[in-house]
């Protein structure tokens, strides 16, 4: 490909990014509200999880390509390998606060891909009191989702869909409550220049409370949308005979050393504003990536604004290549770290790390 024709899909490339973002702005705009989201139930579901996505900011349903992709975008399932994958994250909140996930996904089928996940979040401990403000007794809220997904793949688009069960339990009371809810999400490989996702979460979601009188809570959903585009330093192809037809076939070889970047919007139920983000991950070797994201548009103190500086995040992740060392290991694996911040947290950041393992 000689440089002419390069330049001109790249120019065709940035063409589509910005009609793409374009469509995504209006969308959510027609979605504006002027109520606030604060007390809704549950919200714990519409954070950022994973150190990855942390570490963009969120900017990450069009990415969907590992098992995380199962809190952000089922439709991301469809395009895996027949191999399994799992990762596994602790992240530190600050006051007592810990958040653990563990998900787990994998094509099995030439069209279809299934994941699951376990996302909890532990409040740690604090003192209970009556309603004359007197201590009665130490007590902790452990919120808890467990969720499964499927994905069906065409040429160039998946489709999913997930089911999430909920528990809300509340140490040293009678309170504590059982809920669902489900996630839809699509995923396009627009012409081999970009991927284009929306999603939406919590839909339908519901939270039965043990002893109250309300049915049930309704909690807020999320509609998000994103692009995503790579540039691959190091990518290749060969050809090989297909075992079916005998036909020549053109594999390609994805890319170890890479530029990503990634657009998202976000929309969450009677929020005063959409929410804008960015985020960029660049790995110069194969054994290291660095990556960052910040919003660039959304609510703060009551009024939308550029640059509230509600999500930002930064991370490393290391990948060596164990098998050099030890031959007979039949997986690969590497660990990530993010910083972000933290509102409730005292230093106002949080620690994020995962560990990720394929199997081969």
């Amino acid at each position: 490909m000689n440089s002419n024709t390069q330049h001109r899909i790249n120019s065709s490339s940035a063409r589509y990014l910005l009609i793409i973002f374009f469509l995504m702005s209006i969308t959510l705009q027609y979605s504006y509200s002027q109520s606030s989201i604060g007390g809704s139930p549950e919200m714990y579901l519409l954070r950022d999880v994973g150190t990855r996505p942390i570490a963009l900011a969120g900017a990450y349903s069009a990415i969907a390509n590992d098992p995380i992709a199962i809190f952000y975008n089922p439709a991301g399932f469809g395009f895996f390998n027949s191999t399994p994958s799992f990762t596994a994250n602790v992240g530190a909140l600050g006051l007592g606060r810990i958040n653990s996930l563990l998900s787990y996904g994998q094509q099995i089928s030439d069209n279809f891909g299934v994941g699951v996940g376990i996302n909890s979040l532990f409040s740690g401990s604090f003192m209970g009191r009556d309603i004359r403000g007197n201590p009665t007794r130490n007590m902790s809220d452990n919120q808890f989702e467990f969720i499964a997904a499927g994905a069906y793949r065409l040429e160039f688009a998946s489709f999913g869909a997930s089911v999430k069960y909920l528990n809300d339990n509340l140490s040293g009371s009678d309170l504590q409550a059982n809920g669902f809810a489900f996630d839809l999400g699509t995923k396009f490989n627009v012409m081999d220049l970009f991927s284009f996702a929306l999603s939406a979460r919590n839909l339908y979601g519901r939270m039965y409370w043990s002893n109250t009188s309300a049915d049930y809570e309704v909690l807020p959903y999320e509609i998000r949308s994103g692009i995503a585009m790579e540039w691959g330093f190091n990518s290749s192809t060969y050809e090989t005979r297909s075992a079916t037809t005998g036909e020549l076939e053109q594999v390609v070889v994805p890319a170890t050393k890479y530029l990503l970047l990634s657009l998202e919007s976000s929309f969450i139920e009677n929020a005063i504003s959409p929410s804008y983000c960015i985020g960029l991950e660049v790995a110069p070797d194969e054994i290291i990536a660095f990556r960052g994201g910040i919003e660039i548009y959304g609510e703060k103190l009551g009024k939308p604004q550029l640059f509230p500086l509600n999500k930002w995040g930064a991370g490393v992740s290391l990948r060596p290549n164990l098998q050099n060392l030890i031959e007979s290991l039949n997986f690969v694996s590497h660990i990530d770290y993010t910083i972000s911040n933290e509102y409730l947290s005292s230093s106002g950041i949080s620690h994020h790390i995962s560990l990720t393992f394929i199997l081969q």
